[in-house]
Order: structure tokens, then sequence, then C-alpha cells
């Protein structure tokens, strides 16, 4: 890994590179969590080509490259009227390099430019590595639910964090 992590906002042509982060980092993070029928589903609705393209068209995707290759990325959005960072996954080969790190700020940057006075997330309760990630980095937990589709999974687990 080079030491110069490049982020920057998504482009069409950049789809299935996008795709493929999110195709390596969520099996081996929810599979344990939730199983590999759950985590198939998933990879073909939120990870179709179609799905991430809209993301990108939207202007709602940033990547971070290594060189030439995209390594990670984050996707944002909103409900009901609060930024939400919906995604940010990092290739397994590039964790701990910094990457989310990196991601993270841009994205806080990002929320912060459009005026917005906080930002949401939320992950599946067990992920702990997701959890000390968010933490160490100020979000606070402000609530738990349980997924309404999928009942018998984690509770999805919100934090915030005040710009």
């Amino acid at each position: 890994m080079s030491t110069a992590i490049v982020i920057r906002e998504a482009v069409l042509s950049d789809t299935e590179a996008v795709r493929a982060v999110g195709l390596a980092a969520w099996p081996p993070t929810y599979t344990p969590l939730a199983g590999a029928e759950y985590v198939e589903k998933c990879l073909a609705v939120w990870w179709s080509s179609e799905s991430t393209a809209r993301g990108i068209a939207a202007g709602n995707v940033l990547v971070a490259e290594d060189g030439d290759r995209i390594v990670g990325m984050a996707g944002l959005g909103d409900k009901d009227g609060v930024p939400v960072l919906w995604k940010l996954y990092v290739l397994p080969s590039h964790h701990g390099g910094g990457v989310g790190s990196a991601l993270m700020t841009a994205v806080v940057d990002r929320v912060k430019s459009s005026g917005a006075d906080r930002l949401r997330l939320e992950y599946m309760a067990g992920n702990d590595r997701a959890a000390a990630f968010y933490a160490a980095r100020g979000f606070t937990e402000i609530g738990r639910v349980p997924d309404a589709a999928h009942p018998e999974l984690p509770e999805d687990v919100w934090m915030e964090l005040v710009l």
C-alpha cells in the first residue's frame, strides 16, 4: 500500500471497482453475524451494478484510491432530513492502513460544508470493529432498533456525531 490515499467523489466509470469493495468486505464482516444467505441477498440488492451506479450518479459516493486502485468507499444519504453515512467499507487487504479514517474525515468535511449539524450512521450489533472505529471518531450511540425486515438478526445500532 502506498502512503498517499486520495479521496474523491466517485464517477460512473468507478461502479465496478466500488462494487468490488463491497463484494470483498461484506462476507467476512456479516456472515458471522447474519449468515451467508442474508449476505448473498444484500449483496444482490445493495451492491448490484444498478444500485451502486444510482448512488454514484446521485453524487453520494466517495472513493479512496491507493495509486490507481479503489480500495475503499463511503456512501451517504439522509433519513428524516439528517445526513446518514450508509456505507463505509475498505478492502480487507487495506484494513488498518488509514483508508477508513481518510474516508471518514472526507465524509465529515462534506457534511459540515453542507451546513448540517450532525451525522448519523448505523451498524449491525455485534460488529465490534465498526463500533470501535466509530466510537474512536466521536460517534455516540443514540439507539438500537430491530431490523424490521429481518427481526431474527442482531439489532441496528444508531450512532451520531455532533458537528
